[in-house]
């Protein structure tokens, strides 16, 4: 066996304090570890070596320090060196984005690919933990020399196309976020431009292929109030946007939900109506079994 040196070209820090700290850890723990610390123009390398008289000491130690850093290893590449490459990808791909768009795409980025979104998997994590400290660990097997960023792109490359699939991803949904905040601002000029037709609506949402809209006096409202938009409801139209429709064409001052079921459109409605709505937390027609389906009959 012999001494590791680890070596990054632009997180010399993050790597050094990560490392040093591992270090003095195990010089607490009686491993006694040297290193020595070399800059260059680009590069920051750390040599890390075993000095012990005893050697079977020396060989034992020596295997502690390799499992040790290769922990840490690990866990660099997955977050810092992780970081650095999706910065990267990203800034070349789209360079469009402004500082506050790059930061959100580089932030989700990286919870896509470490699975730490809102349906992140816990155990894949692990799972890549593994694999990587694995392959970090056979790599150290049989060599002292280790470039982080090299190690990554080339070593790792099945992590590597899960990293750029989740940079796309990223920006997928990012776009498509973008495309509904400007739907959302088009609609909320829609009802502020438009004279409202009707002071109060009453929508029961019984499921997300049922509403029933009533006015202030909870009759039911009329195709003439909608001027036409219902006339649509033979049609295979989509019971979203229908609904939506109908409510920006009498543009309602106040407008109640009652809901039995929440389903995607009160956000909208949320979204575009913003003060004028309110949720009924309970009421007789929370609890009324009537909805009205797309014939336009009561069920």
């Amino acid at each position: 066996m012999s001494g590791i040196t680890i070596s990054t070209l632009n997180l010399a820090n993050e790597v050094k304090e990560s490392l040093l700290q591992e270090i003095n850890f195990l010089n607490r723990e009686g491993v006694h570890v040297e290193f020595t610390e070399m800059h260059t123009a680009k590069f920051y390398f750390l040599d890390c070596s075993i000095h012990e008289e005893d050697s079977h000491i020396q060989i034992a130690q020596e295997k502690i320090l390799r499992y040790y850093l290769a922990n840490i290893i690990t866990d660099l590449l997955m977050n810092n060196i992780s970081k650095e490459f999706i910065q990267k990808i990203t800034r070349n791909k789209f360079r469009f984005l402004a500082p506050t768009q790059l930061k959100i795409v580089l932030q989700n980025a990286y919870s896509y690919l470490n699975n730490l979104h809102e349906n992140g998997d816990i155990s894949k994590t692990l799972s890549q933990h593994n694999e990587i400290l694995s392959e970090v660990n056979q790599y150290l097997d049989s060599n002292s020399q280790l470039y982080l960023e090299g190690f990554f792109r080339f070593r790792l490359k099945d992590y590597f196309a899960e990293l750029e699939k989740s940079v796309e991803l990223s920006m997928d949904n990012f776009l498509v976020e973008q495309e509904y905040h400007e739907f959302i601002h088009l609609l909320q000029y829609f009802v502020e431009v438009q004279e409202p037709r009707i002071d109060e609506v009453h929508v029961m949402i019984k499921d997300k292929e049922n509403f029933y809209m009533l006015d202030e006096d909870k009759h039911p409202i009329n195709h003439e109030q909608l001027q036409g938009v219902l006339t649509d409801l033979n049609q295979d139209v989509d019971y979203d946007d229908l609904l939506l429709s109908a409510l920006i064409t009498i543009s309602p001052r106040k407008l109640i939900l009652h809901l039995s079921a929440k389903t995607e459109i009160v956000d909208t409605i949320m979204n575009v109506f913003q003060e004028r709505v309110v949720i009924c937390t309970g009421c007789p027609l929370c609890s009324q079994p009537v909805s009205i389906s797309k014939s336009g009959s009561e069920t």
